[in-house]
């Protein structure tokens, strides 16, 4: 097996594996992958840069468990996901991510950013809360 894979990479489903196999050839490409959480980051910023920006939201249930051990169990699921699939190397998106851009759109995502940035580089964005309205814009402009 390719050392550049994770340890469980056989036991994954066929469409896991697959996805991990489309970002280790965007990496063996000689590529940057930038893992971002949010609709609201501006992915401009990434392919201006010659990086590939990839969705690393949690899907699945799965490694919320891990989570738990490090994050609160108050968090949503979505965030513990996230935070799991990291951790367990279960997400071919997190595992080849070389930045993870984070947005300040939820505290419980800051929390789980202040955790993952021990783990890979991470760079937190101020964002507003929501899309529309007169701070909001001053705030994106």
């Amino acid at each position: 097996m390719d050392n550049n894979l994770p340890k469980q990479f056989e036991s994954f489903t066929e469409a896991r594996r697959n996805g991990f196999l489309a970002a280790k050839n965007i990496k063996d490409n000689g590529k940057k992958m930038v893992g971002v959480f949010c609709c609201f980051t501006p992915t401009e910023l990434m392919l201006a840069a010659g990086a590939v920006p990839v969705g690393v939201c949690g899907v699945s249930e799965e490694p919320i468990k891990d989570a738990e051990k490090v994050l609160p169990r108050n968090l949503c699921p979505l965030i513990k996901s996230s935070y799991g699939h990291v951790i367990t190397d279960t997400c071919p998106y997190f595992y080849f991510s070389d930045l993870l851009v984070g947005e300040t759109t939820c505290d419980g995502k800051k929390k789980m950013y202040e955790e993952l940035s021990k783990i890979k580089p991470m760079h937190v964005m101020q964002l507003p809360n929501r899309a529309s309205g007169k701070n909001e814009f001053n705030l994106w402009k």
